[in-house]
Formats: structure tokens, sequence, C-alpha cells
């Protein structure tokens, strides 16, 4: 009999859509298989009015799926810091109206200039919004960059804790188990030190992304890879090397409390059965 890494019934999911309709088919395909912890990302067309609305309706039709929305300063900036800052409140104000207890806050690909996710923590930092603890923020964290871009890394984040106002980390995909495996000793002496000195958020939640492999995810990747994203040539050999290094990569997360993110497209009953054969042991 075969031990399960995670219960596929309680990872979180990362959709994607491009109409109402296609959200509730998914929705509707998450809710027959009891999969109910669902991220709506902030990208492409997916943002402003648009992401507001299907995260309504995903509320309001789905009640019973726990949804934690993206909010990317980069795909929402509304002309200046000022306006986009606004624009985040507004965001936290109507979700947490809607019903969502997180929201996940990230800078994106390229960062501003006037406003980051660290600068935009800090002028939260005594919003009234957060008062009774009943929302708050993730933010993201890339454990896989080279060591002088992970130094300030790791600086970026403690400024982040430091808010008060965060109680999830997600962790960027990576292919190198073992250099995470070493991060992680670090990740966890700064959060243990936040968590003395900081008492507003009793504990931080790890969340840790995985793609899952296929042949044509393998080929666009080498084609064109997608920035701050470290896979090794092993695991670009081939779909059965990349398994391999999913598992280990998955065995690292559980022994250190991660739940995983699945970024990969999973809508059919075809995808849900490879995702539940990568999970087994």
């Amino acid at each position: 009999m075969k031990d399960n890494l995670f219960n596929v019934n309680k990872i979180r999911i990362e959709i994607s859509f491009k109409s109402f309709d296609e959200l509730r088919k998914t929705l509707s395909f998450y809710q027959r298989n009891k999969l109910y912890k669902i991220n709506i990302p902030c990208k492409n067309s997916l943002k402003k009015d648009f992401l507001l609305k299907s995260i309504k309706i995903a509320k309001n039709e789905f009640p019973i799926i726990d949804i934690i929305p993206h909010f990317s300063i980069l795909h929402e900036f509304q002309k200046n810091r000022i306006n986009t800052q606004d624009s985040f409140i507004n965001f936290m104000k109507a979700v947490k109206y809607y019903g969502c207890k997180k929201v996940l806050l990230v800078s994106g690909s390229q960062k501003r200039s006037t406003l980051d996710s660290v600068s935009a923590l800090y002028l939260l930092k005594d919003n009234s919004l957060f008062f009774n603890q009943d929302i708050s923020i993730g933010v993201a964290f890339n454990p896989y960059l080279p060591p002088y871009l992970f130094d300030e890394e790791l600086l970026r984040l403690q400024k982040k804790l430091q808010s008060g106002l965060v109680s999830s980390i997600w962790l960027q995909f990576g292919t190198d188990y073992k250099l995470l495996r070493s991060r992680m000793e670090i990740l966890s002496n700064m959060i243990s030190v936040i968590n003395n000195n900081n008492q507003k958020i009793s504990e931080i939640s790890l969340f840790g992304s995985i793609l899952i492999p296929s042949k044509q995810f393998i080929a666009r990747f080498k084609y064109r890879p997608w920035k701050g994203v470290y896979c090794s040539n092993e695991f670009l050999q081939s779909e059965e090397f990349a398994q391999k290094i999913i598992k280990n990569l998955l065995k690292t997360y559980k022994k250190n409390k991660i739940c995983p993110l699945i970024e990969t497209n999973i809508s059919t009953d075809e995808h849900l059965k490879k995702l539940i054969n990568i999970f087994n042991l």
C-alpha cells in the first residue's frame, strides 16, 4: 500500500480562466472532487474589475470553497503610488466583505520603483482594516536565488514580517530541493525571532509552489524560461526525471510543514489522476 505525501483535498490549487462561465465550470469540477482550497491569481487579463467580480461570483455561488485571491502591484498599478495603494486598500475591503480571510500580495515580476510589497505593507501598518485580525496578508519569497540576491530577498522578507500584517509566506517554485532544505533553516530561524517579538500574528503558515511536469511544459520552459524560476538541467531532461525531483521537493515540503500550491492547470479527471499519482510515494 502506498503512502501519501499529501492529501490532495488539503492542498491549494491555483486556477486561471478567461470568462465567468469558465470560472464556474472550473469551480464546479473542484466542488465535485472535494477540492475546496483555491487561489485566484492576479495576472494577464485576470485583474481589476474582472478579478473582483470573479471573487464575488466564487464566494457567492461556491461558498464551501476557500478562496485566497492575489493582488499584484505590477498588474493593478493605477498611474501612481497613491492611487495604487488606495486600490489595494479597496481591494482588501471588498474581498473581506465577500468572505475571504487571506490575500496574497506580490510585487510582480517587474517591481515598480514607487511601490512594492514592502512599502505597501508599511503604508498599511496602522490601518483599521486589520484591527480585528479577521483578514491577513501573505507574501512571496524565493528561496532559490543565488547568494548575492538571496541576502536581499531575506532582508525584504524581514521587513514584510515586521509589519505585523503577514500571516503566510509563499515560496516560489524551484527544483533544487537540497538548497531549499538549507534555506529553510535560515527562514525558520527568522520566523522564530519575528514571532517572539510580535504578538499580532500567532503563527506564520508556509506554502510552496509546485508545477506538475509534462513534456509540453519542459519544452516551453527550455524555449522561454520564467523569470525568477530556477529549474535544473536534470529537471528539464525528461518528464520522468522531473517527476522524481518533484517528489523529493514534496518530501522537503512535508518535513518543513509547507502546504503545496499547485500552479499547473488541474481541470479534468486526467489532470487530477496525474496529480494524485505524484502525491503517492
